[in-house]
C-alpha cells in the first residue's frame, strides 16, 4: 500500500505538471498576437522605465498638453500609462533586461488614429511572461481551493477566451490573481495575508477594491473587529506604493473616470443618438454629462449591493461573483478582456454548487442552467471581440497588409456594416440578460444552500 500511494501521487504530480507546461506552452505560442492600441502604451512604458523615468511622468505631460490644445474633453487624447503603480514594479527589471539587447524609442501616436509597431518576439515575451505565470497561479489556486479538482484547473486553463485575454492583449490575470489569493488566505483566517494579496491585485488594477467591503462586511457578520485591522492593512500597503507616484496615480484615475462609453455596456448606447446632437451637444454628454451619471450609477449599484450582501448567509465565494456581476451591470466602460475576473470565481461557485447535490435533489434544483450561464459570460465577450476589434488586428506583428488586419472591420454604408451593427447590439442585450440571470440564480441557490446548512447545523446542536 505506501508503495501504491507513492507510485499514484508520482503519476498525479507528473500529470499536473504536463498540464501546467501544455497551458503554458499554448499561450507562449500566441504571444505575438498582440493589440495594435495598447502595444504602444507597452513600449512607451517600457522606455520609460529602460531610462528610469516614471510612466506617470510622461503620462501627466501628456495631459497637459492635451488640456491646454482640446480642454475638457481632453480624456481621450491620453497616450500614456494609466494604470496603478504596481506593475512599474513588476516590468522594471524586464524593461532593463529589454533594454540591452533592443534599442528603445517612445512612439508618439496622434490622438484617435491607431498606429501599428512591430515588436521582437522577445518584448512580446518579457512583457507577458508574468502574466502567463500569474494565469498558472491562478490555475493551482483554483485547484487548491476545490479540493484539487482537476477539472476546476482544466476550466481555466485551457479556456478560450482566458488564453486569448493573457497571450494576446491584457495583464488583468496579475489583478485576479493576487485577488483570488486574498480569497484563499481569507478562507485560511489567514486575514492579514489576505489584506495584502487584496491590495497587491487593486496596485494591479483598479477593480479589485470592490471587494475589500465584502471581506469587511463578512468580518462584521461574523462580530469580529478584526475588519478594521483588515481596511488598516489594505490601506497602508496601498499607501506605500501610490503614495510615491501621488499626482500621477490621481491623473490616471481622472482618465478613467472621465472616459467615454464604450464596450459591453448599457452606457454604449449613447452612440445610437449621438448622430441627432449638435457637435458642442455631444462632446458634452460624451465626455461630462455620461462619466458623472457613470460615476453614479456605480456607487448606487455598489452599495446596493453590499447592503444586500451584508444581510445574507451565504459563502464569501458567492458574495464575491455577485459583486462583480454588479460591477459589469453598473460600469459605463466594459471592454471584451475585463470579464476575466468572472471566469475563476464562476469556477469556484460551480464546484460549490456541485459539492452540495443533496441538497439541490431535495430543493428540485438544475445546475445544468448555470453552468450554461457560465459558458455565456465569456463566449459572449469573445465573439463581441473577434467583430469588434476586430480580432484580425492583432496579427500586424506578421503582416501590415491592411486587408487582412481589418479583414472584419466595416464602416457605414456598407452592408456588412448593417450586419454587423445589429449582431453586436444583439451580444450586448445577450450578455446583459446573463449578468441578471446569474444574480437571481445566485440569489436563489445561496438562500436555499444556507438555509439547509443552517437547519444542518440547528439539527446538529440539538
Amino acid at each position: 500500500m505506501p508503495g501504491q500511494s507513492r507510485s499514484s501521487r508520482s503519476i498525479w504530480c507528473k500529470r499536473l505538471v504536463l498540464l501546467l507546461i501544455l497551458g503554458l506552452s499554448i499561450r507562449v505560442a500566441f504571444i505575438q498576437l498582440d493589440h495594435p492600441w495598447d502595444v504602444v502604451t507597452w513600449n512607451n512604458l517600457f522606455v520609460d522605465l529602460e531610462h528610469d523615468r516614471s510612466p506617470y511622468e510622461t503620462l501627466e505631460n501628456q495631459t497637459l498638453d492635451a488640456l491646454s490644445r482640446y480642454g475638457v474633453g481632453h480624456a481621450i487624447y491620453y497616450q500614456g500609462y494609466a494604470y496603478p503603480p504596481l506593475p512599474i514594479f513588476i516590468y522594471y527589471p524586464f524593461a532593463k533586461l529589454y533594454g540591452m539587447v533592443y534599442p528603445l524609442e517612445h512612439v508618439a501616436v496622434p490622438a484617435g488614429e491607431l498606429h501599428y509597431i512591430q515588436v521582437p518576439w522577445l518584448f512580446d515575451f518579457l512583457f507577458k511572461l508574468p502574466i502567463i505565470l500569474a494565469d498558472i497561479g491562478i490555475a493551482l489556486l483554483l485547484y487548491k481551493m476545490t479540493k484539487r479538482n482537476e477539472k476546476s484547473m482544466k476550466m481555466f486553463l485551457f479556456n478560450p477566451y482566458i488564453i486569448f485575454i493573457s497571450a494576446a492583449w491584457m495583464f488583468d490575470s496579475i489583478a485576479v490573481f493576487f485577488l483570488l489569493l486574498s480569497l484563499y488566505f481569507f478562507e485560511k483566517k489567514r486575514y492579514d495575508l489576505s489584506a495584502i494579496s487584496l491590495s497587491l491585485g487593486f496596485l494591479t488594477k483598479l477593480y479589485p477594491i470592490f471587494a475589500l467591503p465584502v471581506f469587511c462586511l463578512e468580518l462584521i457578520r461574523r462580530r469580529s473587529w478584526k475588519f478594521i485591522r483588515y481596511a488598516l492593512i489594505f490601506g497602508a500597503v496601498s499607501t506605500l506604493f501610490v503614495l510615491p507616484y501621488w499626482g500621477g496615480v490621481t491623473t490616471a484615475l481622472s482618465f478613467q473616470t472621465l472616459r467615454a462609453p464604450q464596450g459591453m455596456t448599457p452606457f454604449s448606447a449613447y452612440y445610437a443618438f449621438e448622430g441627432g446632437l449638435s457637435e458642442a451637444t455631444a462632446f458634452q454628454w460624451k465626455h461630462i454629462i455620461i462619466p458623472a451619471i457613470g460615476v453614479f450609477t456605480l456607487v448606487v449599484g455598489m452599495s446596493l449591493i453590499y447592503a444586500y450582501l451584508s444581510k445574507k448567509e451565504i459563502s464569501l465565494r458567492i458574495k464575491l461573483l455577485m459583486t462583480f456581476l454588479t460591477y459589469f451591470i453598473c460600469m459605463k466602460v466594459v471592454n471584451e478582456a475585463h470579464w476575466f475576473i468572472l471566469v475563476p470565481l464562476f469556477i469556484l461557485v460551480l464546484h460549490e454548487f456541485e459539492s452540495t447535490k443533496k441538497i439541490r435533489m431535495s430543493k428540485g434544483l438544475s445546475l445544468a442552467p448555470f453552468k450554461k450561464m457560465y459558458h455565456a459570460i465569456w463566449i459572449i465577450p469573445l465573439v463581441f471581440a473577434i467583430f469588434n476589434v476586430p480580432i484580425t488586428r492583432f496579427l500586424f506583428n506578421f503582416t501590415l497588409d491592411k486587408g487582412v488586419l481589418d479583414l472584419f472591420r466595416v464602416t457605414a454604408p456598407s452592408v456588412g456594416w448593417f450586419v454587423l451593427v445589429p449582431l453586436l447590439v444583439l451580444l450586448l442585450f445577450a450578455i446583459h440578460i446573463v449578468l441578471w440571470m446569474c444574480l437571481l440564480s445566485l440569489r436563489r441557490w445561496g438562500g436555499e444552500k444556507a438555509q439547509s446548512t443552517h437547519s444542518v447545523s440547528r439539527r446538529s446542536r440539538r
